[in-house]
C-alpha cells in the first residue's frame, strides 16, 4: 500500500473488544497486581453489561450506540476511583483538574450518544424511540427568550 492509497475502514474486522480499546486510546485502566480482575476482563464485561459480545464483529450502524454506552460506564467507574485513573494518565497535576477533565469528557460522551440516539432514531428495550423533545430536554438546550 503506497501513501497517496486510502484504506477502506468498512472492510476492516475489528472486534467490539478492539473498537471499544480504540475508544480508550488503548489504555489499561483496570491493571492491578492486587486486585482479582484485569482491564480486560472489566472492559468485557462492561461490553456484555451493554448488549455486546465483546469478541463479535464491530458494525458501527449496529453496535455504535452499545460502544458508547460502555465507554462511558468506564468513565464514570473511573470518576468513582479517581487514583486509579491518574495512574494510568498521568498528565494531570492534580486530582481535581483530573475529575474535571472526565467531567468534561462524561458530558462529551452523553451529548453524542444522545445525538446519535437522535439521528439514528434509536429504540431502547422499553420501545422508547429517541425524539428531538427529549434530546433538547435532557441536554439543556431549550429555547431562551
Amino acid at each position: 500500500m503506497t501513501n497517496n492509497e486510502k484504506i477502506d475502514f468498512t472492510k476492516v474486522n475489528i472486534s467490539n473488544y478492539e473498537r471499544l480499546r480504540m475508544e480508550l486510546n488503548g489504555k489499561d485502566y483496570f491493571e492491578n497486581p492486587k486486585e482479582f480482575y484485569k482491564s480486560q476482563e472489566v472492559y468485557c464485561a462492561v461490553l456484555e453489561e451493554n448488549g455486546l459480545d465483546p469478541y463479535d464483529i464491530y458494525e458501527k450502524s449496529n453496535d455504535r450506540i452499545k460502544l458508547l454506552e460502555s465507554v462511558y460506564t468506564i468513565l464514570q467507574m473511573l470518576a468513582n476511583n479517581i487514583e486509579m485513573y491518574i495512574k494510568v494518565e498521568t498528565e494531570f497535576t492534580t486530582t481535581s483538574a483530573a475529575y474535571q477533565y472526565l467531567q468534561k469528557r462524561l458530558k462529551d460522551l452523553r451529548d453524542e450518544i444522545d445525538r446519535v440516539k437522535l439521528v439514528t432514531h434509536y429504540e431502547d428495550e422499553s420501545g422508547n424511540v429517541s425524539s428531538i423533545t427529549s434530546y433538547l430536554f435532557f441536554n439543556d438546550r431549550g429555547v431562551t427568550e
